[in-house]
């Protein structure tokens, strides 16, 4: 009996140890990084969106605005907190005012989702997402 019951444990230990072994030939899930440059669209509330709108994500919490032509429109700084995204940033002249974004981050997608508005840590002005470019 002794026999049948070490043998049966070899038996179950060298399944576990196989079923965990993993093969060369598993795909690897692909992660996007937060830093670098991301382009998408914004809505004002609930209406479609339909304005470009893109940042250049640095490291060490810089942000930059970006309009269409990918040129600086906008200054301020970003934080990841696990997957929540948060900025804010105060557009260049002639339009000085400050936004804040906040936004689920996707490192599987390479999306940016969430909500902006209009001064610091204000998200009630409307919904936007982006997708990392580069």
């Amino acid at each position: 009996m002794q026999v049948r019951s070490f043998l049966l444990l070899g038996l179950i230990s060298s399944f576990v140890f196989m079923s965990c072994h993993k093969n060369s030939d598993d795909k690897t899930l692909t992660k996007t990084t937060i830093e670098g440059t991301w382009a998408g669209k914004y809505a004002v509330l609930s209406e479609p969106y339909n304005t470009f709108y893109s940042f250049k994500i640095k490291a060490g919490g810089i942000l930059e605005v970006l309009d269409i032509a990918q040129q600086k429109t906008g200054n301020g700084t970003w934080k990841l907190e696990g997957v929540l995204f948060m900025a804010t940033y105060t557009n260049t002249v002639p339009d000085t005012r400050t936004y804040s974004v906040l936004a689920t981050f996707n490192s599987q997608t390479g999306k940016l989702d969430g909500t902006w508005g209009p001064d610091d840590n204000d998200y009630t002005g409307g919904y936007w997402y982006m997708n990392r470019t580069n």
